[in-house]
């Protein structure tokens, strides 16, 4: 690849996505005092031609103090912001600027820097739980699930070596970067499979999305198609979390079938169908929330984007997942629930003929005076 590419204004937005709980009241905690570095207000897209479009309840925004992030040898100063999204979760974006006339190969092995550091996730971490802390009054049924979502969007804003977006995808060795691999060069059909994905509103500018990151193009230096990746990085994460709680379910289900928990005459099996079926509600609710998030009014490049997204985070194949599971879930409950039925019945029975038993016993006696 040309080594003549070089990024002469740019950034790197890091992201870790985290759920918090199942649900956050935004316009109460809009009205929350505003604690130390906490600047509050509500994510807009701009409506143009190009970015016609809409975010039902959109996420509140925070802007956060500085963090100082060792990387690749050196101090990184990254801004940090957070958004509050309805749904429970909080994303939260680490900006680094990259350093101005920085080359290719330098941007490369800068990414594969960012996939190994720690300092990120320890910063993360802190950050979400002084956002948790502010938010606990306005978060309902709060949640203790540690795993995160993770994701790099590389914004370029100025560069030389190329003349367009094209020709900068041509040159550059954009998979290298998207999958932060700067020791082992990449097959063709390993690069085609992510140039594939490049997407083009206007001539100037490019977007080139894949499930570990993206690399935006952006001459004014919008990060609007990098928010809408965001908003579509959220929902997988409430995707993975169903999944689990899900699976969770299935495992205690079948434990207590091997050790054959309650006896016959226990509520557990029924409680357990009851709370499968909340669950199977809440994630249908969910699922109506993602297909009605984001309304087009005008041009469709951000849904293209926001679609595009969506397909490689294979969201088709984790819906498939969790539907099978919750049938089996469903499945496996109604049985059980039938044979419990049964067997009361079957005691049920016994308790009569023993009640009639009871009566004839005397008669017969006297009779047989």
């Amino acid at each position: 690849m040309d080594s003549d590419i070089r990024v002469l204004k740019g950034s790197a937005i890091v992201y870790r996505v985290f759920d918090v709980g199942n649900e956050i009241d935004l316009a109460a905690a809009e009205r929350l005092s505003p604690a130390d570095g906490f600047l509050s207000g509500r994510l807009r897209l701009v409506s143009d031609t190009r970015k016609s479009i809409v975010i039902r309840n959109a996420p509140l925004q925070l802007n956060l103090a500085p963090e100082e992030i060792p990387l690749a040898g050196a101090e990184y100063k990254t801004e940090v912001s957070a958004k509050i999204w309805h749904y429970g979760v909080i994303s939260i974006a680490f900006t680094l600027a990259m350093p101005e006339g920085i080359s290719w190969r330098e941007l490369v092995n800068l990414s594969a820097a960012l996939e190994v550091n720690e300092e990120i996730e320890k910063a993360a971490a802190r950050v979400r739980d002084r956002v948790a802390a502010h938010l606990a009054p306005v978060i309902i049924q709060p949640s203790n699930w540690d795993t995160a979502e993770d994701y790099v969007t590389w914004l370029v804003e100025k560069y030389e070596g190329a003349s367009s977006p094209g020709e900068f995808l041509l040159k550059a060795d954009v998979p290298a970067l998207i999958l932060a691999e700067h020791e082992h060069p990449l097959s063709e059909s390993s690069r085609d499979v992510i140039t594939q994905n490049a997407l083009q509103y206007s001539r100037n500018d490019m977007a080139v999305i894949d499930w570990n990151s993206a690399l935006l193009i952006e001459p004014a230096g919008s990060r609007e198609t990098a928010d809408v990746i965001e908003f579509c990085l959220t929902h997988l994460l409430e995707m993975r979390y169903y999944d689990a709680l899900i699976e969770e379910k299935l495992d205690l289900l079948y434990d207590n079938i091997e050790k054959r928990k309650g006896g016959i005459l226990s509520n557990f099996y029924a409680n357990l169908g009851q709370d499968s079926g909340r669950r199977y509600i809440e994630f249908s609710e969910f699922l109506g929330r993602v297909e009605n998030s984001l309304k087009t009014v005008g041009d469709f490049y951000l849904a293209t984007v926001f679609r595009a997204a969506m397909r490689e985070f294979r969201f088709a194949d984790w819906r498939q997942t969790i539907d099978r599971k919750m049938d089996t879930l469903a499945r496996i409950s109604q049985l059980l629930d039938e044979e419990i039925n049964t067997r009361r019945g079957q005691v049920m029975e016994a308790i009569v003929i023993l009640l009639i038993a009871l009566e004839i016993i005397p008669l017969a006696h006297e009779f047989w005076k």
